[in-house]
């Protein structure tokens, strides 16, 4: 059989996903689970918004809408202006409503103030479309300004913060509150094309823009496309997003800033390689997060928000899955993600291919110590080799910190030398494939069959401590595990390991007893495994008739103890390998987990 190391950090992200009831346990890295499954992004989006008819406007809509009101498919509206969706007023769009901002009136956008709703559910069969008003072959980046929601949640500049893109004194353009579960209302299955206005260096309009917007709102299935800034930009608050798609715009993709808090799961990110900011006032990057924009870096709440499973896709093309890798025209593009000014931005589970340099995470975040890129996927880093306008050397001098972070095994990321063939076909800018390859460098990109994740109540330990250990036995691949399945841990020095309701473990297999963690309050499934103890091995055996289904999972209650006597400040390897299941594509597992002793 053959045999694959996973390290601690892919153990934390499963275990991270699993305490996070928003977040879905996946088996890959990557936005997209690998063929046959169809990709997310299917049916509702579109990856050529410049050829697509929305028909002519029926019904122009200006000012502050200041009373209830519906939008109904069988009109198509047109935003002449900044049109404003009063506080405590209802915004309803069925699916299927076109709505175009009016490119020949300055600014026209929608902003839903704090208090108001926008409820805009579109279907896969019939999104809602927030696009320009220009006809085929005409449209551009920024022909209007795009969508801004206001809220009530928590930021790190106040409760009256002027949001970016409209006139810092206009009263209804304030973001802000002490209501982390504020709701804005929802906003699915929607594009929002050709969208953007700078009105001033950092003070933009996104495609779409969120300010201390609340965990109430729901946000999923979203694509902005071809925007002149971000395509998404956050300003604090804590809802949480899913499905968003983040196409050729200016721009970063994903800008966090000013303690957002949220969780984004499952993103899309792809750069035009013609098309970024201008380096001298900024660059265009995957991720672009900040704590607060102008020093101190150091206000609460922190940026703290958390992203698993994102495709973020470079600015670097290839002809093809064979190869040639074209430069990018445009001179601004940099990062795959740049985490700076203190922020605690957290990254999980991605794949960020493509770029100059992969990642790069500043001095103060890095001393922070609370920003997280982990099992992670980077598919090329071109940080010396670009002799064109911009030197790759610069790039290369940023902080070199980055690199022992990153290569770091504890974290868990990967580093592959050949993009071109990690995603199935990622080179057709019109019939995209963006899932995993399995037949060339994206196999690295799956998860093993039988993969042992660890759950701890703690990484410290004084003598005599005792801790709850689980050991969760997850099966990733295709089909069941329906045959023996054998856990291995070898013991570690200077700690004893055991089993509850088992007084004493011995050579002879014993049954455990189900039970339920006491620090977790996670079930825990010994009773379905026979434990034993020889040559400094405890092994679990599954019994007869015991099966973990497709994506399934079996958990396994241990304690764990520092023997006294231990040295304090040593570390030992907890190493569990995981054997047998005899489904059709078994695997023999292991994983480590450094046990610290104080």
């Amino acid at each position: 059989m053959t045999k694959k190391n996973l390290t601690l950090t892919f153990l934390l992200a499963i275990t991270s996903m699993i305490a996070m009831s928003q977040v879905v346990p996946t088996t890959y890295r990557g936005a997209f689970e690998p063929a046959p499954t169809p990709m997310w992004t299917d049916n509702w989006t579109n990856w050529d918004p410049q050829n697509a008819s929305y028909g002519a406007p029926t019904v122009t809509v200006t000012g502050v809408i200041t009373s209830n009101t519906t939008w109904t498919k069988n009109n198509v509206y047109l935003l002449q202006g900044t049109v404003f969706v009063d506080s405590l007023v209802t915004l309803t769009i069925e699916a299927g409503t076109v709505v175009r901002g009016d490119a020949n009136t300055v600014i026209s956008a929608l902003v839903i103030q704090r208090g108001a709703k926008i409820i805009a559910n579109g279907t896969p069969c019939n999104p809602i479309v927030f696009t320009s008003s220009k006809a085929i072959g005409a449209r551009t980046k920024g022909d209007w300004g795009g969508i801004i929601i206001e809220g009530r949640a928590l930021n790190n500049l106040g409760t009256e913060v002027p949001i970016e893109g409209i006139g810092a004194t206009n009263p209804r353009a304030r973001h802000g509150g002490s209501s982390p579960n504020d709701n804005s209302g929802s906003l699915t299955y929607a594009r929002i094309e050709y969208a953007g206005f700078v009105i001033a260096t950092n003070n933009e309009m996104n495609g779409l823009t969120l300010g201390s917007v609340g965990s109430g709102t729901t946000i999923h299935h979203i694509q902005t496309s071809f925007g002149l800034d971000d395509a998404f930009e956050w300003f604090g608050g804590s809802v949480n997003c899913t499905h968003l798609v983040a196409y050729r715009c200016l721009d970063d993709d994903f800008d966090t800033d000013n303690g957002y808090s949220g969780t984004v799961q499952f993103a899309l990110g792809v750069k035009d390689p013609a098309v970024a900011d201008d380096p001298t006032v900024s660059t265009s990057e995957g991720w672009e997060s900040d704590n607060n924009g102008t020093a101190p870096f150091t206000l609460t709440p922190k940026t703290s928000a958390k992203f698993y499973n994102v495709t973020q896709i470079g600015a670097f093309r290839c002809s093809s899955n064979s190869g040639g890798i074209t430069q990018p025209t445009a001179n601004g593009f940099r990062r795959g993600a740049r985490l700076r000014r203190n922020t605690e931005l957290k990254i999980y589970n991605s794949i960020l291919m493509n770029n100059w340099r992969g990642l790069i995470m500043d001095a103060d975040v890095l001393a922070n110590g609370q920003a997280a890129f982990q099992n992670n996927v980077i598919a090329m880093d071109y940080t010396t080799v670009w002799s064109g306008t911009y030197a790759g050397a610069a790039v290369a001098a940023e902080n070199a910190a980055t690199a022992t972070y990153l290569n770091n095994p504890a974290n868990g990321n990967s580093i592959i030398s050949t993009p071109c063939d990690v995603l199935v076909n990622a080179w057709s800018f019109t019939n995209p494939d963006y899932r995993p390859n399995g037949a060339g460098s994206g196999a690295a990109l799956a998860g093993a069959d039988l993969t042992p994740g660890i759950q701890i109540e703690t990484a410290l330990f004084t003598a005599n401590q005792t801790a709850e250990l689980l050991v969760d036995i997850f099966e990733n691949a295709v089909g069941n595990s329906n045959g023996t399945i054998t856990v291995t841990i070898p013991v570690p020095s200077g700690f004893t390991l055991a089993v509850p309701s088992i007084a004493t473990l011995s050579s002879t297999p014993t049954s455990g007893t189900n039970g339920t963690s006491a620090f977790f309050a996670t079930p825990y499934n010994n009773g379905d495994w026979n434990f034993s103890l020889s040559g400094g091995f405890v092994t679990a055996t599954s019994k007869a008739g015991v099966s973990i289904p497709q994506s399934g999972v079996s958990t396994l209650g241990f304690t764990i103890k520092r023997n006294s006597g231990t040295p304090a400040g040593t570390n030992s390897n907890l190493v569990i390998t995981v054997s047998g299941g005899s489904d059709s594509t078994p695997a023999n597992n292991s994983a480590n987990n450094s046990l610290s002793t104080l």
